[in-house]
């Protein structure tokens, strides 16, 4: 009898755990949605993401635009201190300075990120969540609208191991740029 009670524990802690993996690796699996072009601008100097209506990317832009408005001098750093702070409701966040000439970030594979003078990163502290943000400041004479094709083009919303962004949203207001990959 305790042999028989063994055996059956035995088998459905394998069906468990077959049955966890299977989902592990059907999200695995799944495609991520392309990521978005900006869909030109209707103001001079502001390139807009597409993105949905209430969504995350847009509640961020949004944040984005009223700061630069409010501070148009700010700093990459300010302004991704702005942005976490905004997602205080969604998880426990982090903003930090990009290293002086640093070229290789989150996200971005092996694609090289070159042409701006300051930068900052915003994102969750816990790494399982598929999100990542960054805000640029571009030197003189860097095209913005070349910069953001670049990151739209080479960004990789499966950068981190089994969960991938499924929104992608990348402008700019000036010389400052928004990006931003999240769920």
């Amino acid at each position: 009898m305790k042999n028989g009670k063994m055996l059956l524990l035995g088998v459905l802690a394998t069906v468990a755990a077959l049955s966890v993996f299977g989902v592990l690796i059907q999200g695995c699996a799944r495609t991520p949605d392309a990521p978005t072009e900006p869909s030109g601008s209707d103001i001079a100097g502001v390139i807009k993401p597409q993105m949905a209506e209430n969504s995350l990317p847009a509640k961020l832009w949004a944040q984005f635009q009223q700061e630069i408005t409010k501070k148009p001098e700010a700093t990459a750093q300010e302004l991704a201190d702005v942005l976490v702070a905004s997602l205080a409701d969604q998880f426990s966040g982090v903003a930090t300075q990009l290293e002086k000439d640093a070229e290789f970030f989150a996200g971005f594979d092996n694609y090289r990120i070159t042409g701006y003078r300051d930068g900052a990163m915003y994102g969750p502290m816990i790494g399982s969540i598929a999100f990542v943000g960054y805000v640029f400041v571009l030197e003189d004479g860097t095209d913005p609208a070349t910069f953001v094709k670049g990151l739209t083009d080479h960004c990789n919303p499966r950068w981190n191991v089994c969960v991938e962004a499924g929104q992608t949203a990348c402008g700019a207001i000036g010389n400052r740029v928004f990006f931003v990959m999240c769920p």
